[in-house]
């Protein structure tokens, strides 16, 4: 009997050890959000010699961005604000997870991920 435990633990630790290295080998990168959001709202962003990475969307200039990136080494959570030219502010915030990101609304889970 003593022996069947051992083992039972064993295989869960077992288990539980391959999905944590499953996590860490595909949490999604910095640059793999900044394309996402960049695709999924519309962003383009084009160099100018004087001014570097200068962003739009919508054909509005964005005039400053601030970022946060939180990678746990299970999931990485990106939270972005941009600033139009009109005044505008916009907050996109993001979850990766299994290398799949989803779009995240501030709140409770929103902030348990970020604790």
């Amino acid at each position: 009997m003593n022996m069947k435990k051992r083992r039972t633990i064993k295989i869960i630790l077992t288990g539980l050890f391959i999905v944590f290295i499953i996590l860490l080998m595909t949490t999604p990168t910095h640059e793999k959000f900044d394309k996402w959001i960049a695709k999924e709202y519309r962003i383009n962003c084009e160099y100018d010699y004087k001014l570097g990475n200068v962003c739009y969307r919508d054909g509005e200039k964005i005039d400053f961005r601030s970022s946060h990136f939180r990678n746990t080494g299970m999931y990485a959570a990106y939270e972005i604000d941009y600033k139009y030219e009109s005044g505008q502010i916009e907050t996109f915030r993001t979850l990766g997870v299994l290398g799949t990101l989803f779009k995240m609304k501030d709140g409770y889970l929103w902030r348990l991920v970020n604790i």
